[in-house]
């Protein structure tokens, strides 16, 4: 079992305490399980306290013995009630009262914050430190950017395997269970965290032919019809024809981090315009790597990628089909598939050395399908560097 090592748990710790005080936040209770697994190495059902200053406290109700065992943080203590909460974090903040007190405001569920507010913690003011939580993760560290390549390994196993398997008459359901899988056969856990609410996401999109451009609710370019209204997007019974072009959007999951990779694929030439749209698709992807450095701002970047596709006259179903678009060429991604930062409208945030993002310009044309593919980018003094290792060539099988 591979851990997070003791050094990265202790910098990222420190460099949230660092905000804290910034922010003049006394302390920090973190619940929801991503958090809990950056800031401790394990996802067990407990609270970890974080001071401002001051070792954290990390109080667990169900597994103690593998929370000690997979996280560096001591103590662990068994926590049997939430009562228990107050006196320990008047222990860790030395009993100051009141206080100022973080919390994921942006997840936990509203009935907790009143308990906690109401009754736990009544003194205190609770503010939401989801913001400063978000900033300390998007800057990977050379053991993170690890992690990250070997879900692209992932990915690229998964692409490596498509021709094998592609054939005509194939449905697309049936791709996907190959290609999953191959995917766990690689490595792939099988899920991807997603922190909006609503959000969800399972493998990716494999999708194929005309019914590639239907719409769904997901917040994602694309869409697919998916087999049941319980969760319509993705992957349906249609068989794969010639002349389709097949889109295989995965979501890898190696340790925790994550890889979003697309490549196209098809059986035979397909449409002309879609052809097109992919040979544009690279040069936007060229112009990411070259523009993406260290402070660009991420609202201005997407503005020069976009009006780089208005000048080609090719705006039109791009990022989605007309009312269905989205307004983002790109998201962050870690440990969560939107994190920052996020190449979109109106976005301010600076880029930084480390932060990591996929980068996914794609036209879905109603009646064509859809064309365009998608890599992992981390940003590096001299511009974007991609993270996949499958080369982008649209494949075209005989």
């Amino acid at each position: 079992m591979l851990l997070v090592p003791p050094s990265e748990i202790a910098h990222r710790i420190v460099a949230f305490q660092s905000l804290l005080q910034a922010h003049q936040v006394d302390a920090a209770l973190i619940r929801q399980n991503t958090d809990l697994y950056y800031f401790s190495g394990t996802v067990q059902d407990g609270w970890l306290l974080i001071p401002a200053s001051g070792p954290p406290v990390f109080a667990v109700r169900r597994d103690v013995p593998r929370a000690e065992q997979q996280s560096p943080l001591r103590p662990v203590l068994p926590l049997e009630s939430l009562k228990q909460l107050p006196a320990l974090l008047d222990e860790a903040t030395g009993r100051a009262s009141p206080r100022t007190l973080g919390m994921e405001l942006d997840v936990l569920p509203t009935n907790t914050f009143f308990f906690f507010d109401e009754k736990l913690f009544p003194k205190d003011r609770i503010v939401d430190v989801s913001g400063l939580i978000r900033q300390v993760r998007m800057v990977k560290s050379s053991w993170e950017l690890e992690m990250m390549r070997g879900a692209a390994a992932i990915s690229h196993a998964v692409a490596q395997a498509v021709p094998h398997i592609l054939r005509e008459g194939l449905r697309e359901w049936d791709l996907l269970a190959e290609l999953e899988k191959t995917a766990r056969q690689a490595g792939h856990l099988g899920f991807a965290r997603v922190r909006g609410f609503n959000l969800e996401i399972y493998f990716g999109h494999v999708l194929s032919g005309p019914e590639a451009a239907e719409a769904s609710y997901a917040d994602q370019p694309t869409g697919g019809p998916g087999i049941s209204p319980a969760f319509s997007q993705g992957s349906g019974f249609r068989t794969i024809r010639r002349g389709d072009l097949v889109s295989v959007d995965t979501m890898m999951n190696h340790n925790g981090y994550l890889n979003d990779q697309t490549r196209n694929f098809s059986l035979g030439p397909p449409a002309d315009e879609l052809q097109d749209r992919y040979a544009l698709c690279r040069e936007i992807h060229q112009c990411l790597r070259e523009s993406a450095v260290p402070g660009a701002v991420t609202g201005e970047l997407y503005e020069l990628l976009v009006d780089r596709v208005r000048k080609a006259g090719r705006l039109e179903h791009f990022m989605g089909p007309n009312a269905s678009g989205v307004s983002f060429l790109g998201h962050g991604l870690g440990l969560e598939v939107d994190e920052f930062p996020f190449i979109a409208k109106n976005q301010k945030l600076g880029l930084r050395e480390g932060m990591t993002f996929a980068f996914e310009p794609k036209w879905v044309i109603p009646g064509k399908g859809v064309a365009g593919f998608e890599n992992t980018y981390v940003v590096t003094a001299g511009g974007a560097e991609p993270l996949n290792l499958t080369p982008e060539d649209l494949v075209i099988l005989n």
